[in-house]
């Protein structure tokens, strides 16, 4: 048995990827047993305190059981766990936050394609009398976020799809600060508006190609104020610590 050395920072997470890996090559089979920690620590170059981390997370998972009287054993159809698990590392709150953000793109351009094929009248007025709300928003300064979280939701519930209509609503919802942010960016109001005048038309003129075109722009344009919010703060200059009295 062959194991890579662990070089990285999240060494629990490497140990489960490389004996998942091994199953499911078929190097490792369900009910062999694995070496011990003193053993396997060695193989992989790390502590016995990370093996036993990455231990406790695959029992977790049903790929190991531990028995009473010693030793550590793939569990019966290990493979079958490991396959059909949404097995991702573990990630930093603003990698996770950029998972969120593509998801709920995928999905909203989907979105935009089902409610030009099943909007009905009722589901036009509100779109657009979300786009009356937004336009008091930038005519008296507020944040506009309510009526933007609004034009979505109002669009997913034109799908006719209740499971889609709620996953844009948690997604929404989220990533509510974010949009807030977003919203706040100089002209970004107005300009929002305008995309979501333009998406609102597509929708009722049943033009599909049209409207999933301009929801990616849509989605497309706050990537760009994000990437810009982020190179300034890099760009910012770093904050005094208060001085001790």
């Amino acid at each position: 048995m062959l194991f890579q050395s662990i070089r990285t920072m999240r060494v629990s997470d490497q140990i489960v990827s490389q004996i998942q890996c091994q199953i499911v090559e078929g190097k490792l089979t369900e009910g062999q047993r694995l070496p011990n920690e003193t053993d396997l620590s060695k193989q992989f170059g790390v502590s016995r305190a990370s093996v036993r981390e990455a231990l406790s997370v695959m029992e977790s998972k049903g790929i190991v059981e531990r028995h009473k009287n010693g030793g550590t054993f793939l569990c019966r159809f290990c493979l079958e766990t490991i396959l059909k698990a949404i097995d991702i590392p573990r990630k930093p709150d603003i990698e996770m936050f950029e998972d969120l953000y593509e998801a709920r793109e995928l999905l909203e351009i989907k979105v935009a394609e089902l409610a030009c094929r099943r909007a009905d009248e009722l589901d036009l007025m509100k779109i657009e009398r979300t786009l009356c709300l937004m336009q008091e928003s930038v005519d008296h300064n507020d944040s506009g976020i309510d009526s933007d979280i609004l034009f979505h939701q109002c669009i997913a519930m034109a799908t006719k799809n209740q499971v889609i209509a709620g996953m844009v609503r948690s997604l929404g919802t989220t990533m509510k600060e974010m949009r807030v942010r977003t919203l706040a960016y100089p002209g970004r109001l107005a300009k929002c508006l305008q995309e979501h005048r333009d998406i609102y038309l597509a929708i009722k003129n049943r033009d599909e190609k049209v409207c999933c075109s301009l929801m990616e722009q849509h989605f497309g344009e706050v990537a760009k104020i994000r990437a810009a919010m982020q190179l300034q703060r890099k760009n910012d200059p770093p904050r005094k610590k208060p001085e001790k009295v």
